[in-house]
């Protein structure tokens, strides 16, 4: 889900300060649905996500959320259920909150966990989205293109032409789209495109829609059960302990690999040189930041070994993701083994591995000192 929570964050990004001075008629028809939706005290609806992004592949996941109002919830103002199947999983990810917990459900074998109150997944309803897109036209109008139909039902199309630039050549854009269904007023469909200079050395062009469909607006009886952990379920009997990163000085894993290029390495190859481990995936947003500096790094420290690992992107995947941001060290896949042999489970994280083979260092995530901060470490290797 740290993918899904990635792109949910994505589109909030991509909803800037909007431009121009025109007539408001247009904000008003979007703020007339936007109130509408926020108007139901059931709220049910089915959402299919189209998102592509760094590489040529379409991620599709169905999402089933329902929304009580609860105006006294200082959270949300929200009860909710929110359910996500997305590609490669057989059950969906299964949030509830009722007013006192955030709880994860399992099916499978009929557990829950409690979640810290965060903004994510409501970020990711509809009500999330459409409070944004509410504080974004209370401050400049946005532009009203042709009526459309979708699923043979005629809607107002209001686009939010939110960043328009030339860089270096480069037509880069930010639109959002919104759909609004003339017979009910309600959005059945958010669409967001960009182009966009902020990641490596290349040009992302981001692609993404959201399709709202069946939605129910009568309350049921059944509302507040759906939004609580299940009769039955119980939390884990036996807690899973979180991995605790290598400590510096241990002996660090040897683990042998293939680069997306075809080049076959193990650690042990590359004992007497100093080696820096980077562990991520495409899509994830602190790895993706990670990208420029890397490559600068790279260029600057020619006697280290920089290595990126990825357990879930696929060799062809990689092949095409280092040619579009001109990355320049290897990367190499399939490494599910190494990720849990260093116990790694946040990304990205940075192994520093002297000339000994040893753990010298390890660093999670990507700050502004980031390249400061490795250059710093490496200096300190050599």
């Amino acid at each position: 889900m740290r993918k899904l929570a990635h792109y949910i964050k994505l589109l909030i990004c991509l909803l800037l300060i909007l431009s121009g001075e025109k007539a408001n008629a247009q904000a008003a028809l979007v703020q007339k649905a936007i109130d509408k939706v926020g108007s139901y005290q059931h709220l049910k609806y089915q959402l299919v996500s189209k998102i592509r992004e760094y590489t040529d592949d379409t991620m599709v996941s169905i999402h089933k959320d329902l929304l009580l109002k609860a105006p006294g919830d200082t959270n949300f103002g929200y009860f909710f259920r929110m359910e996500a199947l997305n590609p490669g999983n057989s059950l969906p990810y299964i949030a509830v909150y009722n007013g006192k917990n955030l709880a994860e459900l399992h099916p499978q074998d009929s557990t829950y966990t409690i979640d810290k109150i965060k903004p994510y997944p409501f970020a990711g309803s509809l009500p999330g989205y459409l409070k944004v897109i509410s504080n974004l036209l209370k401050k400049k109008p946005s532009e009203m293109a042709a009526d459309t139909t979708i699923d043979a039902h005629p809607c107002s199309h209001v686009v939010l032409n939110t960043y328009d630039t030339v860089i270096n050549k480069e037509h880069l854009y930010t639109r959002i789209h919104i759909f609004i269904d003339q017979l009910s007023g309600l959005p059945v469909r958010i669409m967001a495109n960009s182009r966009s200079a902020n990641t490596g050395d290349g040009i992302t062009d981001y692609y993404l829609e959201f399709r709202y469909t069946n939605y129910e607006l009568t309350e049921s009886p059944q509302d507040l059960v759906a939004v609580s952990v299940p009769e039955g379920f119980h939390l884990p009997l036996v807690q899973t302990p979180v991995p605790v990163l290598l400590a510096a000085g241990t002996v660090a894993p040897d683990w042998e690999l293939y680069s997306s290029d075809g080049r076959k390495l193990s650690l042990s190859q590359l004992k007497g040189k100093v080696v820096l481990l980077d562990f991520f995936f495409i899509g994830c947003m602190p790895c993706m930041q990670s990208l420029k500096p890397l490559n600068r790094l790279h260029e600057k420290y020619k006697n280290v070994e920089f290595v990126s690992l990825t357990s879930r992107d696929s060799k062809s995947s990689v092949t095409k993701f280092r040619g579009k941001y001109n990355i320049s060290y290897p990367i190499y896949t399939d490494a599910a083994d190494v990720e849990a042999q260093y116990h790694v489970t946040g990304f990205p994280t940075f192994y520093f591995i002297d000339k000994k083979g040893t753990i010298a260092s390890v660093l999670v995530g990507y700050g502004d000192d980031f390249e400061q901060k490795v250059a710093a470490t490496l200096d300190s290797l050599l």
